[in-house]
């Protein structure tokens, strides 16, 4: 047994890790509020819905605990700073409907942390089954500011000033500041009734008592405690919440990749050629979990998805990763999960001692990894050497499907247009050299009236 190291602030239980599997134990001082909700009939009405990951009881010897699960394994855990708009916002819809259904079955979400949610069968699921407790009657819901922090306010600068402020959800695991939501929204939101009540508000209150004494503070809590907050009252909470969210939109946006497949080279041959070359040879190696780097809007990905087992389908344009799962959403694919990822800044291990949160390297390791029209991006974009492009492909998998893109290609004389060529070493013989250090097999595909190729390494001589 391996406890997982960012399971440790929940003192209901834990997550560890036994044979390839995740498990999670239950503590005895959990043991009333986990039977409240199995004989509730919520987690029942949630399975139903699909919103919460199924789990099945299993045996457990561990001292101190009283009761083990083994929830279905999610196959690829993501974070939020790594989810498009719409990833983050079905998240927090997922969130408000279930703690909505808690209310009726008497029980209540004790915390809305955005890692609590992930993505199974292309749907969010809320994997924490620990994070339920029984409804106290006039108590208010003390996941409220938790939620704001996660999900509103970053879906509220994300609509309102820029898609990007999302990334900040790295430098902040517990949520954004209410302060730094408040400050970053543009003017004009403060004339939004629920953006006014549950962001500026909020944050003017908390930074009240923030400069007020302790005992002032201790004074102004117990005030709250002793208010009653009726069922009526907490209901319309959560449907403010929603309505609030749901009202959250992406504007409309251009970015540089957003478009890629309207502004392409390639003529219809070439791509038709492309789009075969892929799927015969996903189908000749059928990984069962394969990862697509530079994927854009996810057309390849889907490709690679109907031979394999399961697709991450990574991107650094928001706006492609937000179309990537709009599509994904809208044709129910399971198999396929959009995430937003710069592979020169990946995201790195995070939180108490670099080990709560893992890194995106170390979660995306499969056995087929594919990157077209990518290579030209990070050695002449962003100046990473060949050597070092072939050293991150293999460590991610044995086997790798990339298209090299030649500086006579428009696309690669775009990237060089505003920038001195000091590129010698960039040639196709050289990648080949480049990822034979670290692959035994090359075979080379030639796509017909295109200077490009694709390159297909692997173990197998």
């Amino acid at each position: 047994m391996q406890r997982v190291a960012g399971s440790f602030r929940d003192p209901s239980g834990f997550v560890y890790e036994s044979s390839g599997n995740l498990f999670r134990a239950i503590s005895s001082s959990y043991k009333e509020e986990f039977e409240a909700l199995m004989a509730s009939g919520l987690y029942v009405k949630l399975l139903k819905e699909s919103r919460v990951a199924p789990f099945e009881e299993t045996s457990s010897d561990i001292d101190g605990v009283w009761k083990t699960i083994r929830p279905e394994q999610i196959p690829f855990i993501s974070y939020p700073y790594e989810w498009s708009f719409g990833q983050l916002k079905d998240a927090a819809l997922a969130t408000l409907d279930i703690q909505l259904d808690a209310l009726e079955h008497g029980m209540s979400l004790k915390d809305a942390s955005a890692y609590n949610i992930q993505f199974l069968h292309g749907r969010p699921v809320l994997i924490d089954h620990l994070s339920f407790e029984r409804l106290e009657e006039g108590k208010p819901w003390s996941a409220y500011r938790q939620f704001v922090m996660h999900f509103l306010g970053p879906l509220a600068l994300m609509a309102k000033a820029d898609t990007r402020h999302s990334l900040q959800l790295r430098n902040y695991i517990d949520g954004l500041p209410l302060d730094y939501i408040s400050k970053s929204l543009p003017k004009t939101t403060w004339l939004s009734p629920a953006i006014f009540i549950h962001i500026h508000l909020h944050a003017a209150l908390q930074k009240k008592y923030s400069d007020t004494s302790t005992t002032d503070i201790k004074h102004a809590r117990e005030k709250i405690r002793a208010k009653s907050v009726s069922f009526a009252t907490l209901k319309n909470l959560i449907n403010s919440l929603k309505a609030a969210t749901e009202a959250l939109n992406l504007p409309s946006l251009d970015t540089e990749w957003g478009n890629y497949y309207e502004d392409t080279n390639y003529t219809r041959t070439a791509f038709a050629f492309k789009k075969e070359a892929v799927n015969r040879i996903a189908a000749r190696f059928r990984p069962k979990r394969a990862c697509d780097l530079g994927a854009n809007d996810g057309e390849f990905s889907r490709i690679l998805a109907n031979h394999a087992g399961f697709v991450i389908s990574a991107d650094i344009d928001p706006l492609a990763v937000h179309k990537n799962y709009q599509r994904s959403r809208s044709n129910n694919e399971p198999l396929l999960m959009p995430v937003l990822e710069d592979l020169c800044n990946p995201s790195p291990a995070l939180g108490w001692a670099n080990e709560e949160r893992s890194s995106f390297l170390e979660r995306a390791r499969c056995d087929f990894v594919m990157g077209l029209a990518l290579i030209h991006h990070l050695c002449i974009g962003n100046n990473v050497p060949l050597s070092l492009v072939a050293k991150l492909f293999r460590s991610l998998s044995p086997v790798a499907l990339i298209e090299f893109v030649p500086k006579e290609d428009s696309q690669v004389k775009r990237l060089l247009s505003a920038r001195e060529d000091i590129f010698d070493d960039y040639s196709l013989e050289n990648c080949i050299r480049a990822f034979c250090a670290y692959y035994a097999s090359v075979e080379r595909i030639e796509i017909p009236e295109s200077p490009r190729t694709l390159l297909l390494l692997s173990e197998k001589v």
